[in-house]
């Protein structure tokens, strides 16, 4: 996000542009058509906060660290500040220890400002950086929709924070990222992006979630059967998967998960790891064939929304090998019918 008052640039060969949006100060747009998977952006960190709790201190020490040329990029971004002190809390619980007090009042300070600070800039553009968060002068450019065409990740292979395209972008389209969890509802997403200093007006946003029929209504619906999904499936995935695979209706929960993901545009992270989940129960279950399926598709979305350097891709790669090898010793002394295990994979989402 950036202030309407200061002319913008983009790093060089970038694939989009920052144009103004009358209203809404200033976006990205590509300047080509983009595919599924394309790399827009790559973007060193301009100043990094090693802590996620951070206080004004932390963040005056890293930006002392930077250069007079580097300062004065930090403050070319956009600002948060100046809200109406009347939207929110007046009052911290004195059950609040000392130093979360003085953490939540210094944040507070900055966003009722009447002038950009450190924090206020701060708390509106970072982004997570190992256990802390840092400012991406460039990433941090692109806005928020709640169904986005794009999404970003902190690569450590190459140690830069990376945009890719989530869906098929045109040229002229504004490229866009989501600011927080696909699974949450219209009114938790407009209290977290309330932080950010703006109202989200996407289709998922705009419209009436009561209608059933329109776009915002079923994306409400979807949300809401994600969260449910979630807090169903979550204890039993990652290390549980195991005792995943041995519940009952659970790889159908997972199956139905991924089909909200797919139909909410979300062509992320999150449909990745659905979608391995899934190929390691049928691997275990010796649906080979289907194992293979998912394996790849689970792949396919990883390199797209990550890239091919990222760090734990051979995780991805290493199933889709080993479960080609089970086939291929499984065709040399075959026991269920490959023919009858391909129909099934077919049907997958």
């Amino acid at each position: 996000m950036t202030t309407p008052d200061r002319v913008l640039t983009v790093v060089a060969n970038a694939p989009y542009e920052v144009r103004q949006i009358p209203g809404k100060g200033f976006g990205c747009f590509a300047v080509k058509d983009l595919k599924r998977g394309n790399r827009i952006l790559t973007d060193d960190p301009l100043l990094i906060v090693p802590v996620g709790e951070y206080y004004l201190k932390d963040v005056e020490e890293a930006f002392q660290k930077l250069s007079p040329a580097e300062q004065a990029l930090y403050f070319t971004l956009h600002s948060a500040h100046g809200q109406d002190p009347a939207k929110w809390p007046a009052k911290v619980h004195p059950s609040v220890s000392p130093m979360e007090r003085l953490r939540i009042l210094e944040q507070h300070h900055a966003r009722i400002g009447k002038e950009p600070s450190l924090i206020s800039i701060f708390q509106t553009n970072a982004m997570e950086h190992a256990r802390g968060a840092a400012i991406f002068p460039y990433a941090a450019r692109f806005n928020h929709s709640c169904n986005p065409n794009a999404c970003f990740a902190w690569n450590n292979a190459i140690q830069k924070e990376t945009i890719h395209a989530a869906a098929d972008i045109k040229a002229g389209e504004e490229i866009t990222v989501s600011y927080g969890d696909i699974k949450y509802d219209r009114d938790t997403r407009r209290w977290t992006l309330k932080h950010y200093g703006f109202e989200c007006d996407c289709p998922a946003c705009s419209g009436d979630v009561t209608n059933l029929n329109s776009w915002a209504g079923k994306s409400e619906e979807r949300r809401f059967r994600m969260r449910e999904l979630d807090e169903e499936t979550h204890t039993l995935r990652g290390r549980n998967l195991e005792a995943g695979a041995r519940t009952e209706g659970f790889l159908a929960k997972l199956l139905e998960f991924a089909k909200l993901l797919i139909e909410e545009r979300d062509h992320t992270i999150h449909l990745a790891n659905i979608y391995v989940d899934i190929a390691l129960i049928c691997e275990r279950q010796g649906n080979l064939v289907i194992a293979k399926a998912t394996a790849e598709k689970a792949l396919r979305v990883k390199l797209d929304c990550h890239g091919p350097d990222f760090p734990d891709l051979k995780n991805y790669t290493g199933v889709v090998r080993r479960i080609k090898k089970k086939i291929e010793a499984e065709k040399k002394a075959p026991g269920k019918s490959m023919q009858r295990e391909t129909t099934e994979a077919n049907g997958i989402v």
